[in-house]
């Protein structure tokens, strides 16, 4: 054990100390032994004390009854009286006295302290009390039948009663030596099993001492320390067994240090293989997502363009059909890219204060027609509170947490309303709807994840809702959280700051213009020939010229040729020979003009492209793009020149 460690104190000090303990584990047993027998020892001189008393007034009641007998027959009153006086100083008496017929004929000593002559002459002896007293009856030692001179006195010795009345202070000066005796018998044997005590406390707390700082050592980890086996018995049997616990403490750490260096090496590992998986499936997804919406983007202009034909019959009929399956798909692949942005931390909340019933009408508005095929009762309370949040961002939540609840909902309904909270409000969406088990309720709200379609139907999205709903919420400072039984229902709730209502105003309604296109000339660079045929088709719907490549050197030499600058440039984000969209706008620009109003158009969803093209400053559009958000757009570019 290391030098001049210190002793380990007991947090309650010494009454919670090892010593302590052992005094007490002594002193108990000897303490009780003590007190029963000096109890035993008072209460018996006591009880023989109160015999001595009770005997000596009944032996001196019978004697005085049968020593008076004859005189007080024959009428030798002062003798008898005498003899009274005699008795009660010798035997310490303080009244005795002679009763006949109710009254005392004879009394020495204090005659208050004689029993009462109220009812009859004392028959029995009476022990309670600080002056008990005996009785005993007068009688003739003999028959007076042959002695005719004691004939008027036969019925006066008859009735006669002797009645001694003794002090219990014998008793009391007993009892008070008694227990004097006993308490200091007492003490002694304490001060002695005292002293054996403190003795035995010594030899055995001064080991257990020293286990229990290598313990205490031990524990703050000098797994080092050892305990110097001093002990015999069962003491040094536990010192070495300390001593084994701590060398094998020791080892068990040296290995457990070396099984954590494996093991962090292998995570560290699996943390780097972990991270090369997510990249790669990010570039996967990226990738995936741009070679899907390529061609969709081509698909979506050429059903634009067919619509433009004025198609009837049969042929109308297949161009709905594709384009709907068309509009499912870019739905899907629109999920992907709103995670994507959240992913790449473009998306922005723009906090402002408005009034909650328009987000209300809004989702009324949205979602009541498909409440009303499904059979659904859609309820949205009304609510005169003003919010603080992203009004757009918020709409977006709720829509899609009303759109869960409407697609998992059989029967009953949908109730959307706001909850007052101390710290704001609580937005929430119940439904009555099929539930979610506990195990999931976490899981729900992962990519991907989704609890009743195992056949991956189209119907039902790609899992990506409520994983969008807890980035957003996140993004506005809050916390989705859930509540569900299974069959009969969930309710979705998050936190909204308030704010005070501000001065209403009437929106001021812009002025109409419209920008015809016939005419404007389009400078569009995209590496696939595919879209840049259904773009020329569109825009020669839309009366609107075209210049189109590849690469956007070859545009820029067909412009000189034509000696016109573009009106509007397009270009995909990824071309060619590792050039981006962002150096097309700019070699086009530095030929034409830097005033010349631009936008990407691009199918990437990879975080690292959204924040690259956000850092540009240039405009974006996502692929596939409908052609009546493409015109409108458009339209804007050419506003805004």
């Amino acid at each position: 054990m290391e030098a001049g460690t210190p002793p380990v104190r007991p947090a309650g000090g010494f009454r919670q100390s090892l010593r302590y303990r052992i005094l007490l584990l002594g002193l108990l047993p000897t303490l009780v032994a003590v007190g029963l027998f000096a109890t035993y020892f008072a209460q018996h001189s006591i009880a023989a004390a109160e015999r001595q008393l009770r005997q000596q007034g009944q032996d001196m009641a019978r004697q005085l009854a049968e020593a008076v007998a004859f005189e007080l027959f024959s009428g030798n009153l002062p003798y008898v009286k005498r003899l009274l006086d005699f008795e009660r100083n010798a035997r310490q008496a303080v009244a005795v006295g002679i009763a006949e017929d109710r009254r005392w004929i004879l009394v020495s000593g204090s005659a208050l302290l004689l029993p009462s002559l109220a009812g009859a002459a004392p028959a029995a002896d009476a022990w309670d009390g600080q002056y008990p007293y005996f009785s005993h009856p007068v009688g003739l030692p003999g028959s007076t039948e042959q002695d005719p001179y004691l004939e008027l006195d036969r019925r006066l010795g008859r009735h006669a009663v002797v009645v001694a009345v003794l002090s219990r202070e014998p008793v009391r000066q007993t009892r008070k030596q008694v227990w004097r005796a006993a308490l200091g018998m007492a003490g002694l044997a304490l001060l002695l099993a005292l002293a054996l005590a403190w003795r035995l406390s010594l030899r055995l707390s001064r080991p257990l001492h020293g286990v229990t700082r290598a313990v205490a050592q031990l524990a703050d980890g000098r797994l080092a320390v050892r305990v110097p086996p001093v002990s015999s018995g069962e003491l040094g049997e536990l010192e070495r067994g300390v001593n084994r616990m701590a060398a094998a403490l020791e080892e068990s750490q040296r290995e457990l240090e070396q099984r954590v260096r494996n093991a962090t090496g292998e995570l560290l590992a699996q943390k780097e293989a972990a991270e090369a998986a997510v990249l790669a499936k990010s570039r996967f997804l990226a990738a995936t997502s741009h070679d899907l919406r390529q061609p969709l983007h081509a698909l979506t202009l050429l059903i634009a363009a067919l619509r433009e034909r004025g198609l009837a019959g049969e042929a109308q009929r297949l161009l709905e059909l594709i384009d709907g399956s068309a509009s499912a798909l870019e739905s899907l692949l629109n999920a992907l890219l709103d995670l994507s942005k959240l992913d790449a931390g473009v998306v922005a909340a723009h906090r402002e204060c408005f009034p909650a019933q328009r987000t209300l009408d809004n989702l009324a508005r949205q979602f009541a027609q498909e409440a009303r095929e499904k059979g659904l009762r859609l309820r949205i309370h009304g609510s005169a509170c003003w919010l603080r949040s992203d009004p757009i961002l918020l709409e977006r939540i709720l829509n899609n947490l009303v759109s869960n609840a409407l697609r998992y909902t059989d029967h009953g309904g949908v109730l959307v309303g706001l909850r007052r909270a101390p710290d704001g409000v609580r937005c929430e969406v119940r439904d009555s709807g099929r539930g979610i088990p506990a195990a999931f309720r976490e899981r729900i709200f992962e990519e991907y994840f989704q609890l009743e379609n195992p056949e991956r139907h189209r119907g039902k999205g790609l899992g990506l809702g409520l994983a969008i709903v807890s980035r957003l919420a996140r993004l506005l400072d809050s916390e989705v959280e859930v509540a569900s039984t299974p069959g009969r229902g969930s309710c979705f709730r998050f936190l909204v700051a308030r704010c005070p209502p501000l001065e209403h105003r009437a929106p001021t309604q812009p002025a109409a213009f419209v920008l015809p296109l016939v005419g404007t000339l389009v400078a569009c660079i995209d590496d696939d020939e595919q879209i840049l045929e259904a773009m020329a088709r569109v825009f020669a719907g839309w009366g609107m010229e075209m210049v189109a490549g590849s690469e956007a050197a070859t545009v820029r030499d067909e412009l000189r040729e034509l000696g016109r600058a573009p009106d509007l440039i397009l270009s995909d984000y990824r071309l060619r020979g590792g050039h981006t969209g962002i150096d097309a706008v700019r070699l086009l620009r530095e030929a034409f003009g830097a005033s010349i109003p631009a936008a990407l158009i691009t199918g990437d969803t990879a975080p690292e492209t959204i924040q690259a093209i956000n850092a540009s400053g240039l405009a974006l559009l996502h692929k596939p793009l409908k052609p009546a958000k493409l015109r409108a757009f458009l339209s804007h570019l050419c506003a805004g020149r």
